[in-house]
């Protein structure tokens, strides 16, 4: 039996998931399933780990998965078109499947096939050594105070003002913030931005 752990807010996505990787390893490899949330505690037990994205979010760090010690398949979810990928992936992700949410059920039969096949071996050893050579994107000190404020509801001549910068300074940060993490709008920097409370908990966007 295969232990397949998911984080997925989208609960209809998620059903629909289940049923499609239990019919899909029952009928192709033969394996039955067992579904679970996925913890900080039932990670290194998971053969299969599904994990939806944000845009942007695949270049930060993502403290639950680096630990993870088995070899197993892991699944990133997305919405839209994601594009070419900008920068290297981080370390506990490079070997990653991205299944778009609009995909057809061919299309993911096809990226799940040949990723399972494929899925690498490595031991917490080396994965551990591995994560402090990791080159995954993160925020200045600076974009770090402008983006707590952009969560708290403040626009851009209201930053400016309280951290004693110019407009365009301001601007200019939000714009490299934007091009860093290949985000296209307003709305994908400030869920890019919800999602470092649980992958960059240091920061304390929210506090």
């Amino acid at each position: 039996m295969l232990n397949i752990a998911i984080d997925d807010s989208n609960t209809f996505y998620r059903k629909g998931m289940e049923s499609f990787l239990r019919e899909f390893f029952l009928n192709e490899k033969n394996k039955t399933l067992n579904f679970e949330k996925l913890t900080r505690f039932n990670i290194n037990d998971a053969d299969i780990i599904v994990q939806s994205f944000s845009a942007g979010e695949e270049y930060s760090c993502h403290p639950k998965l680096k630990y993870r010690r088995k070899s197993g398949l892991l699944i990133g979810l997305y919405e839209k078109d994601r594009g070419k990928l900008i920068h290297p992936l981080p370390t506990c992700i490079q070997n990653i499947v991205f299944i778009n949410r609009t995909d057809s059920l061919n299309e993911c039969r096809e990226k799940i096939n040949s990723a399972w096949d494929e899925r690498p071996t490595f031991s917490k050893g080396k994965k551990s050594k591995k994560c402090h050579q990791c080159k995954y994107l993160k925020l200045t000190p600076r974009q770090i105070l402008i983006a707590k404020q952009m969560l708290h509801g403040q626009d851009i001549s209201k930053i400016a003002l309280s951290m004693g910068i110019n407009v365009k300074t301001v601007s200019a940060h939000k714009r490299l913030m934007m091009d860093k993490f290949n985000l296209h709008s307003d709305f994908e920097l400030m869920l890019f931005f919800d999602s470092l409370r649980s992958h960059s908990a240091p920061l304390h966007l929210f506090s």
